[in-house]
């Protein structure tokens, strides 16, 4: 299926060549059925290094990969693992912001690569059982056009040969934004906010939840702690990319 997709891409981008939509490069693409040429992709500010296995954030110091940072020690969070595949630096914010309020919905499958690069190299992605992708409301979805996070969930189980449970959980009340919202105010704000309403789906697996960007990590946890409460063993996270407080204000 993906040898023929991917030969039909390129007889399309040979009619019609796409150009790259990675900070203004506009060279001509030469990943089928993708927007960002190779040398933009492979410039990305990719995250490398030691990192937490609870919460993903990069510790360059750090002595070994296999440790939980003393936040996330003290924290005692529901994520069990984490990763991110790049930092909020580059064009990365650019791509994500186009994707997710700019109609962007065609950069699904770039973002989808960076994702599986990240979690193939950073979690043991076998034990993965499903992915589930964090939901949007009702109306936020139908004034939006699409979840951008389910579009880069399905096709990350696709990659892997997992499960996608695009229902596996819902937001039952609409959150509104949480840019400006500081740690607690969006702890507070999603606290409660997802369910899973169909706990046969999950219980007893190991779920990869997966979301466009962690900032506190708050709706990652929530939808954790809804989807353990269903009975689900193990939640892991993963996500495009991971921004500090100032980066989201």
């Amino acid at each position: 299926m993906n040898a023929a997709r991917n030969a039909f891409a390129r007889v399309l981008d040979a009619l019609w060549p796409r150009r790259c939509e990675s900070g203004g490069c506009g060279r001509r693409v030469d990943r089928p059925g993708r927007l960002i040429c190779s040398a933009c992709f492979d410039a990305l500010p990719f995250a490398t290094g030691p990192a937490c296995m609870k919460c993903g954030r990069i510790f360059p110091g750090a002595d070994t990969c296999e440790f939980t940072c003393e936040a996330c020690a003290k924290a005692r969070g529901r994520i069990d693992r984490a990763c991110h595949a790049a930092g909020y630096e580059g064009p990365v914010p650019a791509l994500v912001k186009t994707f997710k309020y700019g109609n962007g919905w065609w950069l699904a499958q770039d973002l989808a690569d960076m994702v599986e690069g990240a979690v193939r190299s950073r979690l043991p992605w076998h034990d993965i059982d499903a992915v589930v992708p964090v939901p949007l409301h009702t109306l936020r979805q139908r004034a939006r056009g699409y979840n951008q996070s389910w579009l880069i969930a399905s096709g990350l189980a696709e990659r892997l040969g997992r499960a996608a449970l695009e229902h596996g959980l819902v937001r039952t009340r609409d959150t509104g934004h949480q840019a400006r919202l500081p740690r607690e105010g969006r702890m507070r704000n999603v606290e409660g906010a997802f369910a899973a309403p169909r706990p046969e789906l999950v219980r007893g697996r190991t779920l990869l939840l997966v979301d466009d960007v962690s900032t506190t990590g708050a709706t990652l946890e929530e939808c954790a702690r809804a989807l353990k409460d269903a009975g689900a063993v193990q939640v892991w996270a993963a996500t495009v990319c991971s921004r500090s407080q100032d980066d989201a204000a």
